[in-house]
C-alpha cells in the first residue's frame, strides 16, 4: 500500500512540475493607428531548443482579447532574433502579443507591428 501511494505521489508530483514548466509572455499594447497590412516583429530568445506559439489578439474596449493571428515557431540558442510574420490586414485599434513556452528558458524580447507598404 505504501508503495502505491509512494508511486501516486510521484506521479502527481512529475505532472504538477511539467506542467509549471510551460509559461506565458505577454507584449506591452501595440497601436495601430491606420488600417493596413502588417507585419510583426519579435525578438525571441532561448538557451535551449523550445518551441513557441505566438498568438496575436485585438484589445477591445474592456480589455478583452480576440485573437486575428497565431502561429508555431522553434527556437533556440542560434536562431536569429528578431522573427518577422506577414499577420494580414489589421484594424486601428490596441493589439497584444502573447507567447506560449513549453519549456522555462525563453523570453519574449522587443515586439513591434510594422505596417506593409
Amino acid at each position: 500500500m505504501k508503495k502505491v501511494v509512494l508511486i501516486l505521489f510521484l506521479a502527481f508530483f512529475s505532472f504538477s512540475t511539467n506542467a509549471l514548466a510551460a509559461y506565458t509572455a505577454t507584449s506591452h499594447d501595440l497601436t495601430v493607428s491606420q488600417p493596413a497590412q502588417h507585419k510583426l516583429s519579435v525578438g525571441l530568445w532561448s538557451s535551449t531548443n523550445e518551441t513557441v506559439e505566438l498568438s496575436l489578439y485585438s484589445k477591445g474596449p474592456s480589455g478583452q482579447l480576440h485573437k486575428v493571428f497565431s502561429t508555431t515557431v522553434n527556437i533556440g540558442p542560434t536562431t536569429p532574433s528578431p522573427v518577422e510574420f506577414s499577420v494580414g490586414y489589421l484594424s486601428s485599434g490596441t493589439y497584444v502579443l502573447k507567447g506560449q513556452f513549453q519549456g522555462s528558458y525563453g523570453s519574449l524580447g522587443p515586439v513591434s507591428l510594422h505596417q506593409v507598404y
